[in-house]
């Protein structure tokens, strides 16, 4: 169960890494000067914050999962919340990767796997425990 908790917990550090530096900058940067109002500005802005807070807690909550500093009965609720949070986030890159051009997909598909990866390995973890 650690292992595979812990994996997920490397990969999603990696995501959250990942959202902070290279979303920000590439992502956001060109949204927020974009031509639309202020007020979709700041609700794209939110948006991503409340992203990224997912991301660095979830992160930490499966760190915590892994080195069992929370009882195994609320980690095996907390860790399927997580893995079918992360598993609904894969879902939903897949389908924005089959509406994409044909071209400018392949990242999209790539962070897809990854979440997918994250999620399969936090619910495996509690399902295995529990077998």
């Amino acid at each position: 169960m650690v292992l595979t908790i812990m994996a997920a917990t490397v990969l999603s550090a990696g995501v959250c890494g990942y959202h902070l530096i290279y979303g920000k900058r590439v992502l956001l940067a060109p949204l927020l000067k974009a031509n639309v109002s202020q007020q979709s500005k700041q609700m794209l802005l939110c948006l991503f914050h409340c992203q990224s807070v997912f991301f660095v807690v979830s992160t930490a909550a499966l760190l915590a999962c892994a080195l069992k500093v929370i009882p195994g009965m609320y980690a095996f609720s907390l860790l399927l919340f997580l893995g079918m949070n992360y598993g609904i986030f894969a879902i939903w890159q897949f389908y924005i990767a089959t509406l994409s051009p044909p071209n400018s997909g392949q990242m999209i598909i790539v962070q897809a796997l990854i979440f997918l990866l994250i999620g399969i390995l936090a619910m495996l973890g509690p399902l295995l425990s529990a077998a």
